[in-house]
């Protein structure tokens, strides 16, 4: 399924940098005239913040494609990190909903999601998806993408653990744990239990990444 409409691809894409763009720049401060750098520290918000940047870059390209070629086509982009991204997205959502939530909620289940929170971590990710289903040629990925793939979290893995044995000013007064997250805080649940959840998010990454894969082949043989 792809719809050769570019048109409707860049009012798509317009929208999701718009949306994406506006909750980045709320959730730093910068509309109260701050920069919270610790922000960075989180991978919601460095997976979110590469959506945006990829959405801006596809919007930049339908733009161009549709000057050169016309309106009726599709626009296609830097297709094996599309699929990174996108499985980066969809760890956040998943992550997000089937750890974090239940997790917070035991803490205190009278608490309510935040707008922002509803973009980051669901409304982002299903645009990324949809995008990529409903604009994107298929058949480009290879049987390797969904292993390649994890190299990113694994970096973000290794830069969490570096700092956690930094002094971080930003991280300290923004109350935020130095392994940023419960489950992989080794202090708190000790190293086996970080290892285990680790070896499981892998999986649960890798098989997310063939289901695509899967897909991607099962549209192209239509």
């Amino acid at each position: 399924m792809c719809i050769k409409n570019r048109g409707v691809a860049l009012a798509y894409r317009l929208l999701a940098f718009m949306l994406g763009s506006i909750a980045l720049i709320y959730d730093f401060g910068l509309f109260n005239g701050e920069f919270k750098r610790a922000n960075l520290l989180y991978f919601t918000i460095i997976s979110n913040l590469l959506c945006i940047i990829f959405f801006g870059l596809l919007v930049i390209k339908t733009v161009s494609d549709i000057k050169k070629e016309g309106i009726y086509g599709s626009t296609t982009f830097l297709t094996h990190i599309r699929g990174g991204i996108l499985i980066s997205i969809l760890l956040t959502m998943s992550v997000y909903h089937f750890i974090l939530i239940p997790y917070a909620l035991k803490i205190n289940p009278y608490q309510s999601l935040k707008i922002v929170d509803i973009i980051f971590h669901y409304i982002i990710p299903v645009f990324t998806l949809f995008d990529w289903i409903l604009f994107d040629e298929k058949g480009k990925f290879k049987w390797y993408d969904p292993l390649y793939w994890t190299i990113g979290p694994y970096v973000y893995l290794g830069f969490i653990f570096a700092q956690s044995g930094v002094e971080n000013i930003d991280r300290i007064n923004a109350h935020i744990s130095k392994y940023v997250y419960a489950f992989i805080d080794v202090e708190l649940i000790g190293f086996y239990q970080v290892f285990m959840n680790i070896i499981s998010l892998t999986v649960v990454f890798i098989i997310i990444g063939y289901f695509i894969y899967w897909f991607d082949r099962i549209k192209i043989s239509e």
